[in-house]
């Protein structure tokens, strides 16, 4: 339970900090106008909207572990090239590619820590769902926080940490146990 609730916490965080920072990002580090700024935050949502409606069936055909694993790292990756783009547009497709990563990863544990005892799913799902929700309230104020001694690009490293952290830990997180095989 504690692996899923970190988990979530760290995907979250990501999601936080793409609500927060993604524009000050093209509009600070980029030099971007405010209005070219607001599209990397339009473009993480709007992918995220779009693959959250497609994910079940990703999921139902790859499994949820496989799936957070190759989500998380896309998601990773998506960020991590969001702080090196050198340009406004490469930096808003990078943006819309970390919302295509981390979309459907955060649902996986909610459902898995609904489904480790029906008896108790309730309780399990809330606390799963309070410790990812806690990431993103705090997700943007760690990176506040970071660039007092960071560039904020550099503070990237957190969300970049967590997405990498939940690729390599899906597998364990996610495993179904043995009543799902009953």
């Amino acid at each position: 339970m504690l692996l899923l609730g970190l988990l979530a916490f760290a995907l979250l965080l990501g999601e936080g900090v793409a609500y927060d920072w993604s524009t000050v990002h093209l509009h600070d580090s980029l030099g971007s106008s405010e209005t070219v700024a607001a599209f990397a935050y339009g473009a993480f949502s709007l992918t995220m909207t779009i693959v959250r409606l497609v994910a079940d069936r990703i999921v139902e055909a790859w499994g949820p572990a496989t799936y957070v694993s190759r989500a998380a790292l896309l998601g990773a990756f998506g960020l991590l090239a969001a702080a090196l783009a050198p340009t406004a547009p490469l930096a808003i497709a990078a943006w819309a590619l970390f919302g295509i990563g981390l979309a459907g990863c955060v649902p996986q544990f909610f459902t898995a820590a609904g489904n480790v005892d029906v008896s108790a799913s309730g309780t399990y799902l809330a606390r799963v769902t309070s410790m990812g929700y806690l990431g993103l309230l705090a997700g943007p104020s760690i990176i506040g926080l970071l660039t007092h001694w960071v560039p904020l690009t550099a503070a990237f490293a957190v969300p970049i940490a967590g997405c990498l952290l939940a690729g390599l830990l899906a597998p364990k997180a996610l495993a179904p146990t043995t009543e799902e095989h009953a």
